[in-house]
């Protein structure tokens, strides 16, 4: 009995992946194939000058350098991603010019922080997604350093803003914030652009596209330099 041939889907799948600039090793693994499938079905396109092909021969991939990028640092961010997920955000172009989500489904790289009339605090990195547990433990460590720079110049109560992530909102989270005498404003429904560091992850998105991040200690370090 032949080999069964690889299926149209995952084929359109390598060469999406492939010209976000992941390598045939790196297809391999994501996909769950033999590399020598991946090898066969680039070879075969490039042949036939369809998609993935040699600079200057037949029809050319549609994804600008910045948008191979995107689709990159999407992947890199979370390794969860489906291949629909991948090739849907790859046809959504309009998703390359605004921010990406941060909160994750699974694996990939977290990222928090926090925003007063100081600027922006600590850019912290967390695994996978957010739970309760990451987000007390992060705000034990890093709230009291937030008070710290704001007390000696404010005269005034100082306030805590969150949105309604469901670790932001959790019981044990709830429990925290009132062991620790802390009151955060009550937080509107569906109203994210009130969220202002939303604004500061935008501007990093679209300053992070500049660089070609391949794993998750680059995006640290591309982040931390944004």
């Amino acid at each position: 009995m032949g080999r069964k041939a690889v299926d149209s889907a995952i084929k359109r799948s390598i060469i999406v992946l492939r010209d976000s600039g992941m390598s045939q090793h790196e297809i391999s693994r994501k996909l769950k194939i033999f590399r020598h499938c991946v090898q066969q079905t680039i070879r075969k396109f490039n042949e036939l000058h369809t998609l993935a092909i040699k600079s200057g021969a037949g029809h050319h991939s549609k994804l600008t350098d910045r948008q191979k990028r995107a689709v990159k640092l999407q992947q890199v961010r979370d390794d969860t991603l489906s291949l629909t997920d991948l090739v849907r955000f790859r046809n959504d172009l309009k998703r390359f010019e605004r921010s990406q989500q941060r909160v994750h489904r699974g694996g990939g790289v977290g990222i928090w922080s926090y925003l007063t009339c100081h600027g922006l605090g600590p850019l912290v990195f967390y695994d996978g997604s957010l739970n309760s547990d990451k987000y007390i433990d992060i705000l034990d460590k890093h709230l009291p350093t937030a008070f710290e720079k704001c007390l000696p110049h404010s005269s005034h109560e100082i306030l805590l803003q969150q949105d309604n992530a469901r670790p932001h909102v959790s019981i044990k989270t709830r429990k925290y914030f009132k062991k620790k005498h802390l009151h955060p404003i009550t937080w509107p429904a569906n109203s994210a652009d009130l969220n202002l560091i939303e604004n500061i992850w935008s501007m990093i998105d679209d300053k992070l596209l500049k660089f070609n991040i391949n794993n998750t200690e680059q995006l640290k370090n591309a982040m931390q330099m944004a």
